[in-house]
């Protein structure tokens, strides 16, 4: 999946898209270029903001056909959530105010990306969810920190239950800061209003509002690296490519 920066005069901005139109998904090739990209962006210390984009739609999530290799595949298994997992430090780690703009759907793991994203625009039409626990894997970051953002029954529910939300209920607990289709008038706006506030304070109020989240993931992710090996895990994976239900229903 091609990621591409480009610097304009307040902000970063980081777009990724699939080259064939389909879906932008967390696999091996777009996760280890994340790291490098936002490992670069955070040395770059002269712009305040990064803006993420997904062109056509901002992701769906982990690639269903490397869940299910690491699911017959402990080495594999480690290095995709030690990616995955290096992502999310990443975010945690910079130092930019973060703006996400998303198009269509955020699923998943490209749902969790959101939590660790400053402000989130959206599009009126978008939707949410993390379904990973209707094929039997759960998601690592929604369920290990996201009830300090979104609220313990708020996560419970779309975590437990797997449930799509639209981009209205998802502003009503705090995962959507703005509802515009004009994302990129909405974005500057944004900036514009934040531009006006004192950049070592925004920087270190962020700094300690996300400082006890990593430990929190890093367990998480050592959980998703045993349960995705499980019986399962496997069976939900191969049902739900085989478009069969899985054995548990």
């Amino acid at each position: 999946m091609p990621i591409e920066v480009y610097e304009y005069d307040k902000y970063i901005l980081l777009k990724f898209y699939q080259a064939d139109n389909r879906y932008n998904l967390f696999n091996v090739e777009f996760m280890t270029q994340m790291i490098d990209v936002l490992s670069a962006i955070n040395e770059n210390k002269g712009k305040r903001f990064l803006v993420i984009r997904g062109e056509d739609n901002f992701g769906a999530g982990a690639d269903i056909r490397e869940l299910i290799k690491a699911s017959n595949d402990s080495e594999f298994a480690v290095t995709f959530f030690t990616y995955m997992r290096e992502v999310f430090h990443k975010m945690l780690d910079l130092n930019k105010i973060v703006i996400s703009q998303v198009k269509k759907i955020a699923y998943g793991a490209s749902m969790e990306l959101l939590l660790f994203s400053d402000y989130v625009i959206s599009e009126k039409k978008a939707m949410f969810a993390t379904p990973g626990v209707k094929i039997g894997v759960f998601p690592p970051v929604l369920s290990s920190v996201g009830h300090f953002i979104l609220g313990y029954n708020n996560v419970k529910r779309i975590a437990m239950k797997g449930d799509v939300i639209d981009t209205n209920e998802a502003k009503s607990i705090g995962l959507v800061h703005i509802i515009d289709d004009d994302l990129d008038k909405a974005t500057l706006d944004l900036i514009e209003e934040l531009s006006t506030l004192a950049p070592s304070a925004t920087l270190y109020i962020k700094r300690n509002m996300l400082r006890t989240f990593r430990n929190y993931i890093d367990k998480a992710f050592d959980d998703l690296i045993v349960q995705i090996q499980s019986e399962e895990a496997r069976e939900g994976l191969l049902s739900f490519l085989n478009k069969t239900n899985p054995p548990w229903i």
